[in-house]
C-alpha cells in the first residue's frame, strides 16, 4: 500500500503537525529515504517524538517502517523490460537486505529466547515452507519449533496456549481469514505472536506483537509472465536466525 492511501485512509486521525511532516516528505521522498529519525526531526523543526506519533497514526510501527515504505516506493520498478534484469534482481535485493541489516531484532529475539514453546503456522504453500526452513535453521541452534500443520489444529492449540509461548503466523498479504481469526484469538488469549507478511497494512500484522514485513516484487521475463521473487522469505529467516544466536550468546554469557 503506497504512503498516499495510509494518508487517505487515516486523514481524520492526522494532526496539524502530522500534515506538516507529511507535506515535508511527499515533496522530499528521495532525500527522506536516507534520513534519520534525528535528522527529519531537525529538518521538519519537530521533535522525534511527533515524528513516530506520525507513523503510528498511519497504522505502522514506527520510523523504520515509515521509511522502509519510502524506500520501496521509490524503489518500486527496479526491475522492467527495458533493463539488464539480472543487475535489476541483484540491485533490488542488495537494498533489502541492507534494510534488514538495519532493523533492531532484539524484541523478537527476546520474545524466543523467554518463551517456553514456539509454534510455526503459515497460510500457505510457501509459507509453510517458510516455517519448515525457519524450524531446521533453529534446530541447529538446538531450538526446537512446533509445526502447526492445519486449520484444523488452530482450535485445540488455542486452548492450550499460555502468555508463556510463541507464535509466528506467516502470511503472503496478510488476508487469510484463517490466520486473521487464528490471529484474533491469539491476541484475546494474550499470546505473543510475530507476524511475517508483505509490506502492507492488514489485520494480521496490526493484531501482533511484532511484526516483520517482506517484500516480493514481480519480474517481467519478457514472455508476458511475471516472476514472483521470494527469496526475501528465506533470507529473512536466515537473518532472523543469525540475530538470535548472537542474542542468545549475550544472555547466556551475562547470565554466568
Amino acid at each position: 500500500m503506497k504512503l498516499e492511501k495510509l494518508i487517505n485512509t487515516n486523514y481524520n486521525n492526522l494532526k496539524p503537525n502530522d500534515l506538516y511532516i507529511w507535506n515535508f516528505i511527499s515533496n522530499n521522498k528521495k532525500e527522506c529515504c536516507s534520513l534519520t529519525i534525528d535528522e527529519l526531526a531537525l529538518k521538519c523543526n519537530i521533535s522525534r517524538t511527533s515524528i513516530i506519533r506520525f507513523a503510528k497514526r498511519l497504522g505502522l510501527s514506527g520510523y523504520s517502517e515509515l521509511r522502509l515504505y519510502l524506500k520501496l516506493e521509490e524503489e518500486k520498478d527496479p526491475i522492467n523490460e527495458n533493463e539488464n534484469t539480472v543487475q535489476s534482481y541483484i540491485n533490488l535485493m542488495n537494498m533489502m537486505i541492507g534494510e534488514y541489516g538495519k532493523q533492531d531484532f532484539t524484541k523478537i529475539c527476546k520474545l524466543l529466547y523467554e518463551s517456553e514453546k514456539v509454534f510455526l503456522y503459515g497460510t500457505g504453500a510457501v509459507q509453510r515452507t517458510v516455517a519448515k526452513e525457519l524450524r531446521r535453521k533453529f534446530l541447529v541452534g538446538h531450538e526446537h519449533f512446533y509445526m502447526i500443520d492445519g486449520v484444523d489444529e488452530i482450535d485445540s492449540l488455542c486452548n492450550t496456549l499460555t502468555n508463556h509461548d510463541l507464535v509466528f503466523v506467516i502470511s503472503l498479504n496478510g488476508k487469510s481469514d484463517n490466520a486473521k481469526e487464528f490471529s484474533k484469538q491469539l491476541l484475546l488469549k494474550g499470546v505473543p505472536f510475530v507476524s511475517i507478511t508483505s509490506l502492507s497494512e492488514n489485520d494480521i500484522a496490526k493484531y501482533s506483537t511484532e511484526k516483520l514485513y517482506i517484500n516480493t516484487p514481480e519480474i517481467n521475463i519478457g514472455t508476458g509472465d511475471v516472476y514472483q521473487i521470494l527469496e526475501m522469505y528465506f533470507i529473512l529467516s536466515d537473518i532472523l536466525f543469525l540475530n538470535f544466536m548472537n542474542y542468545k550468546r549475550i544472555r547466556e554469557h551475562n547470565y554466568l
